[in-house]
């Protein structure tokens, strides 16, 4: 599409050595965007979200925006906070710069990434806001309700679960859903089978070896790694043969330490392997034959569980918020577990083990439910239908004031003359031809196939006979 409308997206962090599940949310969602607008895309620091961007075209800036980590957990003084921060020399040059911009709309990411869309609405600009997370419920949970309603044009949910923290009238009004996917180009479907072998021997494993795995971008107590190894303390007693694989960067040393000092203090150290943070996760969802998540909070989605399942891969979790929204949507409620319950989750893990067959046969199923519902193709035709929307609505000429009262008219014995039309500035002749683009686009749908319209052609003799003219008219002049 040429001349694209611009579209600035706000990303709330960018980290150096990983990239978490909303920082991969955001770059897709950009990557996609980008075929209906010119994206750009900001973030407070270079990073690894910075440098995927670029490397897909997408042009980047970097701006350190305070976030407001209360509208997650909210506190009486929120607003209050909210006002404070709009004094900052940070929000007062982000507001110029976006001044300047000036861009179709902005997409904030997370409800803790307040004040670019502040700033947006106080320069009359449209804000989608992307909410990916569950607010924490409390007595103030509506004051951050509230500060979304107040400064977004439309809020896209996750989920059906992060959209329930909304109220009802927002839910009818302004709310979207828009599930993530995964990128086909990194799954290498062709060759999981040399994958799994690769990555089984490297981690030294015999091929009576199951091997239980956990994965998140960044450990910390709330993603449930201590209930993860007691779990595998459980089915270790049950199973001598299983082993364990855990991947993830560690935020919280202390935590992460502690839960590593559990494992030696139950002499499984060498059945366990401690991995850090992954760019490919492709061999390692390969190499498991179960993955567990015993996410201990309420999730906006089972982010993790997905590319499990898209791998094949069964997954066992805690039926925690979106988590358990995504194993129902794929017919797997009975791998959920009530939330805290380690010895749930081994039982599970235990009867998947016991019947390799039917755990084989429920990953394929599930593998071809999740592609149906969350694949890249469903994505595409959800954001599609959500891209034309905005089109129509933010891209199109301004709207010309409309006089309080019609124009009084000529005197008698005036000459009448006639009135220019008011001329369109560049943008808003481009934003017309945009609209007029897609408005055609939406019409040819409706065109009847090509057998059913009737197209006259000049006649190839009638071609001929005007050809040999020309020829004849040629040698007379050249005689």
């Amino acid at each position: 599409m040429a001349d694209k409308a611009a579209v600035v997206l706000f990303s709330h962090v960018s980290n150096d050595n990983s990239i978490t599940g909303a920082e991969k949310l955001l770059l897709f969602f950009a990557r996609e965007l980008s075929s209906y607008f010119d994206c750009l895309l900001v973030a407070p620091q270079e990073g690894k979200l910075t440098r995927q961007a670029r490397h897909h075209g997408i042009s980047v800036e970097l701006l350190p925006i305070p976030l407001v980590y209360g509208m997650y957990t909210p506190y009486a003084g929120l607003e209050e906070d909210i006002r404070s921060f709009q004094e900052a020399r940070e929000f007062k040059e982000m507001k110029v710069w976006l001044e300047q911009r000036r861009p179709a709309f902005i997409v904030t990411s997370t409800c803790v990434h307040v004040l670019p869309a502040v700033a947006a609405k106080s320069l009359g600009i449209p804000v989608v806001w992307k909410i990916s997370e569950i607010i924490t419920e409390n007595e103030n949970t509506q004051l951050s309700i509230n500060v979304i309603d107040r400064f977004s044009d439309q809020i896209i949910c996750i989920s059906q679960t992060a959209a329930l923290s909304f109220t009802e009238e927002m839910r009818a009004s302004k709310i979207a859903l828009l599930p993530p996917t995964w990128d086909d180009k990194g799954m290498m479907t062709g060759a999981w089978s040399k994958l799994r072998g690769e990555r089984r021997r490297e981690l030294r494993l015999k091929p009576g070896n199951p091997l239980v795995g956990y994965i998140s971008s960044f450990i910390i107590w709330q993603k449930g790694l201590e209930h993860f190894i007691h779990m595998a303390i459980l089915v270790a007693q049950q199973r001598p043969d299983v082993r364990f694989l855990v991947i993830g960067e560690p935020r919280d040393k202390e935590y992460y330490n502690r839960c590593k000092r559990r494992v030696k203090l139950e002499g499984l150290s060498s059945r366990f392997r401690f991995e850090g943070y992954e760019e490919s996760l492709s061999e390692a969802y390969c190499a498991m034959d179960v993955l567990v998540v015993p996410s201990l909070v309420r999730e906006g989605f089972g982010m993790t569980a997905m590319e499990g399942l898209s791998f094949g891969t069964p997954v066992v979790a805690y039926d925690s918020g979106g988590l358990g929204e995504i194993m129902r949507a794929v017919d797997c409620s009975e791998d959920l577990v009530p939330p805290e319950n380690s010895e749930a989750l081994a039982e599970r893990v235990e009867a998947l083990l016991a019947q390799p067959v039917l755990a084989a046969t429920i990953g394929a199923r599930s593998r071809g439910r999740v592609i149906a519902l969350y694949g890249p193709a469903a994505y595409r035709e959800r954001l599609r239908g959500l891209a034309e929307a905005w089109l129509l609505r933010w891209t199109g000429p301004a709207a010309e004031a409309v006089p309080a009262e019609p124009p009084a008219g000529k005197a008698a014995g005036e000459s009448a003359v006639p009135e220019q039309a008011p001329q369109r500035s560049p943008r808003g002749r481009r934003a017309a031809k945009r609209r007029g683009r897609l408005r055609r686009k939406l019409a040819r749908r409706a065109v009847p196939p090509r057998s059913a319209r009737r197209v006259k052609r000049p006649r190839r003799a009638s071609r001929r006979r005007r050809t040999s003219r020309k020829r004849r008219s040629a040698a007379a002049r050249r005689r």
